[in-house]
């Protein structure tokens, strides 16, 4: 799945939203929201990182490796949602897996993670 402009979330009061009206999860090292919006015809997705995840070669190297996530895994999520990722401080000592396996269970714990290859546990 790819990232393209209009799967995007750019506008801070797409991200306002999100977290005021729509349901979140925290794992160890994300923070993950989501919403269900009828009126889009896809999935958004948005990241979000902090000064507190460290200085700017660190928030993009998390920037990296979210956006590489959703690519491979976005797809298993519901359609016309609104999904953000939010990289906590910890976020900057992880591996690539261990951010993925945080991801992935954060999103079941949010209800949202639709694979029908996945155990219905």
């Amino acid at each position: 799945m790819d990232l393209t402009r209009q799967r995007r979330m750019r506008q801070w009061g797409e991200f306002q939203v999100v977290r005021q009206k729509g349901q979140s999860a925290a794992g160890r090292y994300l923070v993950l929201g989501s919403l269900r919006d009828p009126s889009l015809s896809d999935r958004r997705f948005g990241l979000i990182t902090s000064k507190k995840a460290g200085k700017a070669v660190t928030r993009n190297l998390l920037r990296r490796r979210f956006r590489e996530i959703i690519r491979k895994h976005g797809d298993k999520l519901p359609e016309k949602h609104m999904v953000v990722t939010i990289a906590r401080w910890r976020a900057a000592q992880a591996t690539f897996q261990q951010l993925e396996a945080d991801w992935i269970k954060t999103a079941k714990r949010l209800k949202i993670w639709q694979d029908p290859t996945s155990d219905p546990a």
